[in-house]
C-alpha cells in the first residue's frame, strides 16, 4: 500500500534511497541497473572514436574498469563540471558517479581555449591540447567556464588546506596554460598536494561503495534494520485498513475514550468502531495485529486518536495526490463547486474536478473548505460583516486550485448551481472569459418547476402537501397508523433532492384515497383537539376541487420531467446529451400545450375517477364579474374553467422558464457537438462551407488551451477525413455511429485526428450539473450526525 510509506519515519526512507536498498528482493541495487540508468540519462555519442578513451593509473579497480569497457565518450554538456561549481544545491551520488565516469569531453572539431603570454616582446598562445586530457584522467575541461578542473578535487577535496581556501583546479578553473607540463608544471604540482591525494582515495572508496553496496559495512549492518522496518510496516497494515474501512462505510471512528490499552475483556462497554474493529480482527485470527498489540508499549501501538488523525491525513493526501495526477494526465479539467451551511453551522465549500481519462468521464471530489476562513483579506471590506459574494467564492476556488498545483489554463469550464451569488461577480474573480460557465442543468430545471408555484392553486396545493407530510412525521402514533393503512411512509418534498420531489407528488396522488381514510380516523381521536382539528382541516382541503385539479395537473407535468431530472444527475452525461434531452422535454411540453384541449380531456377523466373514489362533487368556484384578485374566467363547464385557469398557465410558465434558462449558447456548447458523427450525419451538414466556418470559430474559441496545437488548415483537413469515415460507416447503418461525446472520443484515433479528439475531450469534460458536489454534502451530514 503506497500510503504506508508516509507513516514511516522519513529518515528511514531517506537512508534507504542513499544505500539503494530494495526491501522487496535483494536489498541492494545492482551495478548493471545503475549503469543502465546512467546510460539512459546521459547518452553517449558513438561518433567519437575509441582513441579518445584514456586510463588512469591512480584508480586501478573501479573507474578504469568501467572506462575500459566503454568505447564512447559523453558529449552531453549537462555533465560539464563547471555547472556544478559554487552551487548551493548538493550533488547527489548518482550525479557524482556520472561526473567521474562520463564527464563532458570536447567533441571533434572543438576549438580549445588558449591563453596569451608575452615572451621577449612577442605574443605567444598556449592552448589546452587533447593530449593533456588523455594523459591526466583527473583533468577535465569546462566548456562553460573555459578552463581546467580536477574532477576529484571538485567533488571530494576539503574546502581549505592548511587554513588556505582552495582555488585553482577546485573552486576556480585554471585559465593560464603557459606552464601546464614539466617537472614544475601546474599539472604535476597539483598532483603532489596532500588534499589532492586525499580526494583520489575518496574517489576510490566512493566508486567501490557505489558499484558494490553489498560490500559496505554500514549496509551489512543496516540489513537487520531493514528487516525491522518491513516488520513495522506490516504491523501498520491492519490499522490502516481498519481506518479505510470505516471511511468507506461512513462510520465514525471514535468511542467514549480512544486512549489506553486495547482490552477485549472490557465487558459490555463500547470502545468505538475503530477499537472494536481492531479487537474483531484479533479474534478473527490476525496474528500480526495481535502480536503488535501485545508486545509493544503504549507509545508505539499507533491506535491513539492522534495517530488516527495523522493516518487519515496521509490517506487523504495520497488519494488527493492520485486524483491530481490523473487530472494532469487527462490534460484538461472542469471545476464543479457548491457551498452550503452544514449541520454544525460551518459554511462548507465542496470542490469536485471533472476530467476524461482512459475513455471514461470522472467526477472526483477533492476537498471541503470552510468558506469564511478561506476568504482573502481584500474581500472583507467590513470585518464585522463578512459576506460570501461571488467574487469572494471565486477567489477561494482559485486559491484551492493554486494549492493543488493545477494549471488554470487547462480549465475549460466551471460548473455552479446558477445562483445569483455564483454568477454575478464570479466571472470577474476568475478573470478569464475564455472559460465556459456551465450552470447546473438540474438546478435550472428545478427552478423552472418552481415557477409553477406562481399559480395560486398550485402554490396552495404544494403547501398543503408539505403540511400533511410534516403532520405525520411529528408523531409516532400517527406515523404507525399511516404505515398500517398504506404500507409505507410519505416521501418528502425536498427542494434539493429533485427526483424525490417528483416521486413525492406522484405518490401523493396515488395514495390520496387511503390517506383520506387515515385522516378521517384521526379526526375521531379524543386525546388531542389540536390533532383532530388539523386532520379535519386537511380532509376539507383535499376535498376542495382546486386541490384535486392542481394535484393532477402537477403530476402530469412532473411525469414528463422526471426522466430528465434522473439523467441529469449522472456524472458521465455530456453536454450534448443533456442539451438534447432538455430540448426533447421542451418539445413535448410545447406539443402538450398545442393540444391542450385533448390532453386536458384525459386529465379530466382522471380527476373524475379520483373524485368518485373520494365521494366528492366537482364544482367551479363562485364567479363574480367584478372580481380582480383571483381567476375569474367565464366558462361553460368545469373542465373548460380549470383548463383555462390552471392547466394552460402551468404549461406556459414552465415552458417559458425552461427556454429562458436553457439558452441557445449553453445548449450548443459553442458548436462542439459538430464533431459528433451522428449529429453532422443526421443534419447532413458535413463538408459544407457553413459547417467549416463554424468549426473554425470553435478552433479560435479554444485555441488558448493548446496554442501550439490548433491550426485551422490541419483542422479542416482532419474534418474532411473524419466526415468521410463516418459517412461510409453510416451506409451500413447510422446506429453504428457514436451519438455522444465520450463514445466519439473513444472512437477517435489521436494520431490521425489529434484536433478533433481534442475538441471531443472538451465536450466530454464540460460539466452538466453539480450533483456530485451535492452528494458530498449528504455524505458530510451523515458523518457529522
Amino acid at each position: 500500500m503506497s500510503y504506508i510509506s508516509k507513516v514511516i519515519n522519513e529518515n528511514i526512507n531517506k537512508r534507504k534511497r542513499e544505500l539503494s536498498i530494495d526491501s522487496s528482493s535483494s536489498m541492494y541495487t545492482k551495478n548493471k541497473k545503475m549503469q543502465k540508468k546512467i546510460n539512459d540519462n546521459f547518452p553517449t555519442n558513438t561518433s567519437l572514436s575509441s582513441s579518445c578513451s584514456f586510463s588512469n593509473p591512480e584508480i586501478p579497480h573501479s573507474e578504469n574498469k568501467n572506462l575500459k569497457n566503454d568505447e564512447s565518450i559523453i558529449i552531453n554538456d549537462n555533465l560539464d563540471i563547471g555547472k556544478f561549481i559554487n552551487t548551493s544545491i548538493p550533488i547527489d551520488d548518482f550525479t557524482k558517479c556520472a561526473l567521474l565516469e562520463k564527464h563532458w569531453v570536447p567533441p571533434p572539431g572543438y576549438i580549445y581555449p588558449f591563453s596569451i603570454h608575452i615572451r621577449q616582446g612577442k605574443e605567444i598562445k598556449r592552448n589546452v591540447l587533447p593530449v593533456h586530457l588523455q594523459n591526466n584522467h583527473w583533468l577535465v575541461l569546462s566548456d562553460c567556464m573555459k578552463g581546467l578542473f580536477c574532477k576529484y578535487c571538485v567533488l571530494f577535496a576539503p574546502n581549505t588546506s592548511n587554513n588556505v581556501t582552495l582555488q585553482t583546479f577546485v573552486k576556480k578553473p585554471l585559465k593560464n596554460f603557459s606552464k601546464l607540463t614539466g617537472k614544475d608544471g601546474d599539472l604535476k604540482t597539483h598532483g603532489n598536494h596532500k588534499y589532492r591525494k586525499f580526494a583520489v582515495q575518496s574517489v576510490n572508496n566512493f566508486l567501490a561503495a557505489y558499484h558494490n553496496p553489498q560490500k559496505v559495512i554500514i549496509n551489512q549492518i543496516n540489513t537487520q534494520r531493514s528487516i525491522q522496518v518491513n516488520e513495522n510496516r506490516k504491523r501498520l497494515v491492519p490499522i490502516i485498513e481498519t481506518i479505510i474501512f470505516c471511511g468507506r462505510q461512513n462510520l465514525a471512528l471514535r468511542g467514549h475514550r480512544d486512549d489506553g490499552f486495547l482490552n477485549d475483556d472490557a465487558g459490555p462497554s463500547n470502545e468505538g468502531n475503530f477499537r472494536e474493529l481492531l479487537m474483531f480482527r484479533i479474534s478473527a485470527g490476525d496474528k500480526t495485529l495481535e502480536s503488535h498489540i501485545k508486545t509493544t508499549t503504549s507509545r508505539s501501538k499507533f491506535i491513539s486518536k492522534t495517530t488516527q488523525n495523522d493516518l487519515i491525513d496521509c490517506i487523504g493526501e495520497e488519494i488527493q495526490s492520485q486524483i491530481i495526477n490523473n487530472v494532469r494526465m487527462a490534460g484538461m479539467f472542469a471545476i464543479i463547486f457548491d457551498e452550503t451551511t452544514d449541520i454544525s453551522h460551518v459554511e462548507q465549500l465542496s470542490l469536485v474536478l471533472r476530467y476524461v481519462l482512459d475513455n471514461k468521464v470522472h467526477e472526483d471530489f477533492i476537498t471541503f473548505v470552510d468558506a469564511y476562513k478561506s476568504i482573502r483579506p481584500e474581500d472583507i471590506p467590513n470585518p464585522y460583516e463578512v459576506k460570501l459574494s461571488g467574487k469572494a467564492l471565486g477567489h477561494v476556488v482559485l486559491d484551492i486550485i493554486s494549492k493543488l498545483g493545477l494549471d488554470l489554463d487547462k480549465c475549460i469550464g466551471i460548473g455552479t448551481d446558477g445562483a445569483a451569488v455564483m454568477v454575478s461577480v464570479l466571472w470577474c474573480s476568475i478573470g478569464d472569459t475564455k472559460k465556459m460557465l456551465c450552470p447546473c442543468f438540474n438546478h435550472a430545471l428545478n427552478n423552472s418547476l418552481a415557477q409553477a408555484s406562481t399559480i395560486p392553486s398550485i402554490r396552495n396545493t404544494i403547501g398543503t402537501l408539505k403540511a400533511i407530510i410534516a403532520f405525520f412525521n411529528t408523531s409516532a402514533k400517527k406515523h404507525k397508523l399511516l404505515i398500517d393503512t398504506i404500507g409505507h411512509k410519505l416521501i418528502g418534498l425536498c427542494q434539493t433532492r429533485w427526483v424525490e420531489l417528483h416521486d413525492g407528488i406522484m405518490q401523493f396522488k396515488k395514495i390520496l384515497p387511503q390517506l383520506v381514510i387515515v385522516l378521517t380516523e384521526i379526526t375521531k381521536w379524543k386525546e388531542s383537539s389540536m390533532t383532530t382539528s388539523k386532520a379535519k382541516s386537511f380532509v376539507l382541503s383535499i376535498f376542495d376541487t382546486d386541490f384535486i385539479f392542481a394535484l393532477t395537473c402537477l403530476s402530469y407535468v412532473l411525469e414528463r420531467t422526471l426522466p430528465l431530472s434522473k439523467i441529469l444527475q449522472s456524472s458521465t452525461i455530456d453536454l450534448k446529451n443533456a442539451s438534447e434531452i432538455v430540448q426533447c422535454t421542451i418539445t413535448v411540453l410545447q406539443s402538450n400545450r398545442t393540444n391542450c384541449i385533448s390532453e386536458f380531456a384525459k386529465l379530466y377523466i382522471e380527476v373524475q375517477q379520483l373524485a368518485s373514489e373520494l365521494d366528492i362533487d366537482l364544482k367551479v368556484p363562485r364567479i363574480n364579474i367584478k372580481q380582480t384578485h383571483r381567476e375569474n374566467y367565464n366558462s361553460q363547464s368545469i373542465d373548460e374553467y380549470y383548463r383555462i385557469s390552471m392547466f394552460i398557465p402551468l404549461l406556459d410558465s414552465i415552458i417559458e422558464d425552461l427556454k429562458r434558462r436553457f439558452t441557445l449558447s449553453s445548449m450548443e456548447a459553442y458548436d462542439l457537438s459538430l464533431f459528433i458523427p451522428k449529429t453532422f450525419l443526421q443534419q447532413k451538414m458535413y463538408c459544407t462551407s457553413d459547417y467549416q466556418d463554424r468549426v473554425l470559430n470553435v478552433s479560435k474559441r479554444f485555441s488558448s488551451i493548446e496554442p501550439n496545437k490548433l491550426h485551422g488548415e490541419t483542422i479542416l483537413g482532419e474534418l474532411e477525413i473524419w466526415c468521410q469515415k463516418w459517412k461510409l460507416i453510416a451506409e451500413e447503418g447510422i446506429e453504428k455511429c457514436p451519438d455522444n461525446a465520450i463514445e466519439a472520443f473513444s472512437s477517435c484515433n489521436a494520431e490521425v485526428f489529434p484536433n478533433i479528439k481534442f475538441f471531443l475531450q472538451i465536450l466530454s469534460t464540460m460539466p452538466v450539473g453539480v450533483a456530485s458536489a451535492e452528494r458530498s454534502f449528504s455524505t458530510l451530514r451523515r458523518m457529522k450526525t
